[in-house]
């Protein structure tokens, strides 16, 4: 009887072990390990820039505007390059957009912790620093899923999550403590990060299709105008990334509004990033058993009754409660939207439909930037 041949995963496009249950020692180690190890270590770095953006602009003589517009630069290059940055991926493979884009992202820090040039040339610069983030996702993105069965898919989005929750959790500290000695010295550790993270994403293997097979077959279709009902997941990325753009924009002014100090606020966002970080994995293997349609629908429905509320609220320690109800209730939302999006496209249409993902989500948080303050200066019930 011929010997059966064993299929390579490029033919399949599964990556992932899908034989039944092993026993625990001998089950193999997770494909996907290296990527979300990855991914804390530079989100750690990453992090650590955000107290200290505006401080650097502030330094260097900008205005109020200067500093909006050095954050709002690379969230609108981040959006910009979705799409584009999917389709390259799905063509030439994840590993060479996870590579250069990390590469390119790293030497941009080494340039801002030079702190050579005028503020617009440093403000040109953090905006390619968003594009090569924004490049980063959809193949980052596109190889989780092409590493993950379709069953545990959400688990998966949530242990990314629970990675950039936890860098989220430790960078700013870390960037707080280097800007003592010099802001600038901030990008120096953000790039180190970044590419001590790389080491690890260099353990991943290719899991796109190959370049000579792309050009064989015709992609297969990928969009909105193809699968009409991912619409509906795009949108609710979007508020998703809306948001979370409200804690960068308005919650600091809204609580300092009501008494509470700079430490009852840095208090507050840590309360709500913890039990994002504690039911982020739980919460994934829930959306990947039950109906991911009254998941959603019940925690968009209360984050929505939660930000309603939040207008009438003038006691700290009430609003610090309502703020950690709503992170339990967000803590599936995002994890199950891009678990609906890997369902819906084909592994050669996989970084296309990340990419569209990411265009709403990011698209989200940079209108947020730009209209949510504007929106609170004028009455913060809207």
């Amino acid at each position: 009887m011929p010997r059966r041949r064993r299929r390579h995963p490029r033919e399949t496009g599964a990556w992932y072990d899908s034989s039944p249950e092993m026993p625990r020692r001998t089950r193999p180690a997770d494909p996907a390990g290296p990527l979300l190890l990855g991914q804390f270590v530079m989100f750690t770095g990453i992090a650590a820039l955000f107290p200290v953006v505006a401080l650097y602009v502030r330094h260097r003589g900008g205005s109020a505007l200067d500093a909006a517009l050095f954050i709002a630069g690379p969230m609108v290059a981040n959006t910009l390059v979705q799409v584009p940055a999917g389709r390259l991926t799905d063509r030439v493979g994840r590993r060479p957009v996870l590579i250069g884009a990390r590469l390119g992202y790293a030497a941009i820090c080494f340039a801002l912790f030079a702190d050579r040039g005028p503020l617009w040339v440093l403000a040109l610069l953090r905006a390619a620093q968003g594009a090569c983030s924004g490049a980063y996702v959809p193949a980052l993105l596109a190889a989780l899923t092409d590493l993950t069965p379709p069953d545990r898919r959400a688990t998966r989005f949530s242990q990314l999550q629970r990675a950039e929750l936890g860098g989220l959790l430790i960078g700013p500290a870390i960037g707080g403590a280097v800007a003592v000695w010099r802001d600038s010295a901030v990008f120096g550790v953000s790039g180190v990060a970044v590419l001590l993270g790389l080491g690890a994403i260099l353990r991943v293997p290719e899991t796109g299709r190959a370049p000579r097979e792309h050009r064989r077959t015709r992609p297969a279709p990928v969009g909105l105008r193809h699968h009409p009902g991912i619409l509906v997941a795009c949108l609710a990325l979007a508020s998703v990334g809306l948001v979370f753009t409200m804690y960068d924009v308005v919650w600091p002014q809204y609580l300092a509004a009501r008494g509470a100090t700079t430490f009852m606020i840095g208090i507050s966002i840590t309360l709500f990033a913890l039990p994002m970080l504690v039911l982020a994995t739980p919460g994934g293997r829930l959306a990947d058993r039950a109906d991911r349609r009254v998941i959603l629908g019940a925690a968009l429905a209360v984050a929505g009754a939660c930000a309603a509320t939040y207008p009438w609220l003038r006691s700290i320690p009430v609003i610090l409660g309502l703020g950690t109800i709503e992170a339990v209730a967000f803590v599936m939302v995002e994890p199950s939207l891009y678990a609906t999006l890997s369902e819906a496209a084909p592994p050669d249409g996989r970084g296309r439909m990340m990419g569209t993902g990411g265009l709403f989500q990011f698209g989200g948080s940079a209108l947020g930037a730009a209209v949510l303050g504007a929106l609170y200066g004028v009455r913060e019930g809207i």
